[in-house]
């Protein structure tokens, strides 16, 4: 059988990560998202040491997309009960993002085709053929890093952390006294 060629692929990339040597700075957490997750988000930071680790472990990555002039933007961890969930979402105005399953057991995130909905619509009972989602095998102690427009969404049923951030791929804008 002939095998085909793919196109317009998205770069994911699934590594294991040295959680002894990611640390984040804040430890409240509020809830938030539609399912009332509690999170770190807005109040969180990795500590220099950790910032160092994960952006060398991201340039392996992404370096041959990007230079390495990159940053690390927000960063914030989730605490997920087995009820709590998270709505389809990107993260918007990133170029990449990163997930680090820190003391989930497995990943329940769900990475959705880009294109399912024009796929669905033509393909009808035919789209099967095609993916129309991902869920990678991400155990504890991995990263996911995934271009920041591939919407994804979180399955209810797992308990445990994850730690989640945005990578930048310019400096940051200046203020206005800058």
């Amino acid at each position: 059988m002939k095998q085909p060629t793919a196109i317009f692929s998205a770069p994911v990339f699934i590594e294991k990560i040295d959680l002894s040597r990611v640390e984040l700075t804040s430890d409240t957490y509020v809830p938030s998202y539609l399912s009332g997750i509690k999170t770190t988000m807005g109040s969180d930071q990795f500590t220099d040491a950790s910032y160092q680790y994960v952006h060398g472990l991201i340039d392996e990555c992404i370096g041959q997309f990007a230079d390495d002039s990159f940053y690390l933007g927000q960063v914030w961890r989730n605490k997920y009960d087995k009820t709590d969930w998270q709505d389809p979402h990107i993260h918007s105005g990133a170029q990449w993002s990163f997930i680090i399953y820190e003391t989930v057991d497995i990943s329940r995130t769900v990475f959705m085709n880009p294109a399912r909905k024009v796929i669905m619509n033509q393909w009808g009972m035919y789209a099967s053929t095609i993916p129309m989602d991902f869920v990678p095998n991400a155990p504890q102690g991995s990263i996911v890093i995934f271009p920041s427009w591939v919407e994804h969404f979180v399955m209810n049923g797992n308990e445990g952390t994850t730690i989640a951030g945005n990578v930048y791929l310019s400096d940051p804008p200046k203020g206005p006294n800058e």
